[in-house]
Parts: structure tokens; C-alpha cells; sequence
């Protein structure tokens, strides 16, 4: 009799096994199955992009459907726009200053890592004033009033100073999110003992600009030389229904670029040094083979200065955290928690033995020591069921 109850329980453990197996193959399954779907969003092809790179300006006649050109808001065609044969390489498309501007929409800007590079010609102010000259932009990624990023190529401010006393006078950077009650602004630029030169892009000469996102900073190069680098947790895509203003801003009635652009792309991946510098060397870095040639002198010889930042102020709020949104960083929190204790659930759990499999009458009270009924953990037994596989 006695031999019968133990195979009989013996035979229970083996159910309880095979069904807790069978569980935690199921919860792995769905594990692999949402983390699969969520690499798929990612994974998936831009439209516009091929081998990685989607074209903004070349030459006229090769230009991307999925570029928009506008005039004072009007939106125009490639064909209707300025183009100079004094390009950096062939053609080059012109810029007046007076409210043209090229864009790329939401659809062409949803990847989580983004190289944005190309060489700009900068004319200086369309209407001879300061104003003019010193608000332009070389671009910019917003989303709202409240969540942009904007470079410009030389911005003027003799009241923003670092802890020496040196002003803001040259290339400029600065990332802003006031959304949720937090606020994150980041100001990157050069400082310059006032009077003395500055760090502003020089007029009516070729440079090469880079903006690349790998979702733990962002990095701005010139020439080929890193300029600024900060740390900022944000993929392109978690700016939401965002916007890329080539020449200009996100506000109206502000100077827009004056001068042209050529050879400018955005590849769906963060770049390397190496790779941005064959960009400026002429060297296409997704071709077979690619290598970076002999270093030439930049075209901006003079180092710059080290870029102080403003730190991010603070509000009570629902901002950032980490660099993302709070309500993303909840989320990725709250999904996290339920998988993992899924997970110890399915480790732990034992469903209970059927009728007549629970040892004699009088419960497991009566089961001999060494012979626990399958139904009671007992002390210890739910750390040991959680190790076995």
C-alpha cells in the first residue's frame, strides 16, 4: 500500500513537473515573441532609405520624393529651387535667406539612432543686420515648442558666459524638452574672451557638418572633428511626430539660411568618428572596402575651446528620467516587473494533485518523513522548486 501511495506521488511530481515546464516554455515563448515584435519596429525599413542612407541634396534631377522644399510656408518642388554648379561636388542647391527651407517629415525620421551630415556655403545675414546673421540655422529637429533640438552656425551673446567671463560667440547647439513640468536644456557652445576672434562657421567657404544620435548622446562634428558631445538618452523617434527643418527653424519670422548645401544625407545609424571623417575626406563610408585616407589639415585649424553646458533645471514634474520621458521609463518599468514575476510565478507554481493522489486519509500530517506529500511545499520547498529547470 505504502508503494503504491509513493508512486502515486512520485507519478505527481512528475505531472507537476512536466506542467511547470510546460509553463515556463510558454512564458519564454511569449518573452521572445514580444521582444521579437518590439525589434521588428525597429528592424523595419524607412521609407526613402536605401542601403541605410536616404539622399537630401545631391544634384538636380536625383532629388527624394520624400524631401519637401518651402518658400515662406508655400511648398515648392526641387526644379523651382536655386541651383548653383559651384557646388562642393556638381550642384548645389541655393539657399536665399528669405524663408527657404527644406524639410523631412515624421514617415523618414522613425529610427532610434541617425547620422545627418552634409557641407554647407554660408552667405552671411540676407539683410545686412546683426539680427540676421547671427539667428540663422543650419537645422533643426523639433517636435512642438516644447521638444527641439537647433544648430546654428554662429550665434552672438555677450551676456551668456562661462565661469571665466568668456561670452557665447560662434557655432551653436542647444537642446530643449519642457514637457511635463521638468525642463532639459542643453546649451553647447565655445567661449571666447569677448573682442577676440570667435567660433562661429567663416563665410563663403565649404564646411562639412554632422549630427549623430546613438541614443546615449548626441555628437556634432565639423570638418570632420568632434566639436561637442553630450550625454542625452533620447532616440530620434522618442521626440514624437517630429520634424527636420534644413536651413531654418521651427518659428516663423526668424532668419533662415542663406547660402547652399550640397552632398547631404540621413543615414538610419549612429556613425562612427572614423566614418565621419571619410565623409569629409570624400570618402563614401558605406562603400565595400571603404578606408579613410591620409589626414589633411581641418578647414578649421584653430581647436576649440572646451564647450561648457548648462545643467538641466529641474521642476516637479513628469519630465525626464534617465533622458527618456517618465511615462516611457513606467512603462518599460512596469512590463519589466510583469515578465519577471511571470516568471518566478511559473517557477514556483504547482497546480494540486488530483483526487485520490494526496496520501492516506487524515492529510500530509500522516505521510512518513522523507515521502512529502506533493501538495504541501513544506519548509524549503518552494526555494528548490524555484531552482529546477
Amino acid at each position: 500500500m505504502r508503494a503504491e501511495a509513493r508512486q502515486s506521488r512520485e507519478k505527481g511530481m512528475d505531472d507537476t513537473m512536466r506542467k511547470r515546464g510546460f509553463w515556463l516554455r510558454r512564458g519564454a515563448s511569449l518573452a521572445a515573441a514580444f521582444l521579437l515584435c518590439c525589434a521588428g519596429f525597429q528592424a523595419g525599413a524607412v521609407q526613402g532609405f536605401s542601403g541605410g542612407r536616404l539622399q537630401v541634396v545631391s544634384e538636380l534631377g536625383e532629388d527624394s520624393p520624400y524631401v519637401h522644399y518651402h518658400l515662406n510656408g508655400e511648398e515648392k518642388t526641387a526644379a523651382d529651387m536655386t541651383w548653383s554648379d559651384n557646388g562642393h561636388t556638381g550642384q548645389a542647391i541655393s539657399l536665399n535667406g528669405e524663408g527657404e527651407t527644406l524639410e523631412l517629415e515624421y514617415n523618414q525620421l522613425q529610427m532610434h539612432t541617425m547620422t545627418f551630415a552634409g557641407w554647407y556655403y554660408w552667405e552671411g545675414s540676407a539683410d545686412g543686420t546683426d539680427e540676421g546673421l547671427y539667428s540663422q540655422r543650419l537645422f533643426t529637429l523639433s517636435h512642438s515648442d516644447e521638444l527641439w533640438l537647433t544648430v546654428m552656425p554662429h550665434a552672438r551673446d555677450a551676456e551668456q558666459k562661462d565661469d571665466q567671463g568668456r561670452i557665447l560667440d560662434g557655432v551653436y547647439l542647444e537642446f530643449y524638452q519642457g514637457t511635463g513640468g521638468e525642463v532639459t536644456n542643453l546649451k553647447c557652445w565655445n567661449p571666447v574672451v569677448e573682442g577676440e576672434g570667435s567660433y562661429g562657421l567663416p563665410l563663403s567657404e565649404w564646411h562639412h557638418v554632422a549630427l549623430v544620435m546613438d541614443g546615449q548622446a548626441i555628437r556634432l562634428y565639423i570638418d570632420g572633428r568632434l566639436w561637442f558631445e553630450e550625454m542625452l538618452i533620447l532616440g530620434v523617434e522618442e521626440m514624437r511626430n517630429n520634424m527636420l527643418t534644413i536651413g531654418g527653424g521651427r518659428w516663423e519670422g526668424e532668419p533662415t539660411f542663406r547660402g547652399m548645401i550640397d552632398d547631404m544625407a540621413i543615414y538610419d545609424f549612429a556613425m562612427t568618428a572614423e566614418q565621419i571623417a571619410m565623409l569629409y575626406a570624400g570618402v563614401d563610408p558605406l562603400a565595400e572596402g571603404a578606408e579613410l585616407p591620409t589626414t589633411t589639415a581641418p578647414s578649421l585649424p584653430t581647436a576649440p575651446m572646451a564647450a561648457p553646458t548648462t545643467a538641466p533645471e529641474e521642476e516637479d514634474g513628469d519630465g525626464l528620467l534617465f533622458g527618456l520621458p517618465v511615462w516611457t521609463v513606467v512603462l518599460i518599468g512596469g512590463l519589466l516587473a510583469v515578465v519577471v514575476g511571470l516568471s518566478i510565478f511559473l517557477s514556483v507554481y504547482r497546480p494540486p494533485a488530483p483526487p485520490g493522489q494526496g496520501g492516506p486519509a487524515g492529510g500530509a500530517a500522516q505521510n512518513p518523513p522523507g515521502n512529502p506529500d506533493p501538495g504541501d511545499p513544506g519548509p524549503g520547498r518552494g526555494g528548490k522548486g524555484g531552482e529546477e529547470p
